[in-house]
């Protein structure tokens, strides 16, 4: 028991020079790893940080070039829809100018045409009055010759000229 006593009590005894010297090396070892360990951890942390801040910064010049390059496209998406105005514009012009000149041209060709017809119908017209005429005359003829052929008294000669008159209008009327 006596043993036990001793050893309980050495137990619970404090010791200055022990804990002075667990404290010693505690801080010993803390400063090792302060110098060895932590040196290096702080190295790959900054390391690590420049990298982070290297993309970041990385990022923000892509956003700001992105974003410039979306204001140049803005800019030539505006210059091309006013281009492509402008060119339907003057396409539209040229074919109502186009379409213009087809239109003066058919009229002046469709004038051309009803003056040639007008001409034409103004030809026949004079070449039937001609031989209109001449086949009247050749009627008078033939009514002369009839009536120096045989002598006639006044209701014959009445009635060739009925019939002469009837025969003309029969011409007149076929022509």
């Amino acid at each position: 028991m006596y043993l036990d006593k001793v050893l309980y009590t050495d137990f619970l005894t404090i010791d200055v020079g022990t804990i002075l010297f667990t404290l010693i090396n505690t801080l010993l070892i803390f400063l090792a790893f302060r110098f060895i360990l932590f040196k290096r951890v702080d190295a790959i942390v900054e390391k690590r940080k420049s990298e982070v801040d290297a993309t970041y910064t990385e990022a923000d010049q892509a956003l700001s070039s992105a974003n410039a390059d979306k204001e140049q496209y803005a800019a030539a998406m505006a210059g091309a829809k006013q281009e492509a105005a402008e060119i339907l514009s003057r396409a539209e012009k040229k074919a109502q100018r186009e379409g213009d000149a087809i239109l003066a041209e058919a009229r002046q060709e469709a004038l051309a045409a009803r003056e040639r017809a007008s001409a034409e119908t103004e030809r026949e017209k004079a070449q039937a009055r001609t031989e209109l005429q001449g086949e009247i005359a050749d009627l008078a003829m033939e009514l002369a010759q009839k009536i120096m052929e045989k002598e006639i008294n006044k209701a014959d000669h009445e009635r060739l000229i009925d019939d002469f008159i009837e025969e003309i209008g029969n011409e007149g009327d076929n022509a």
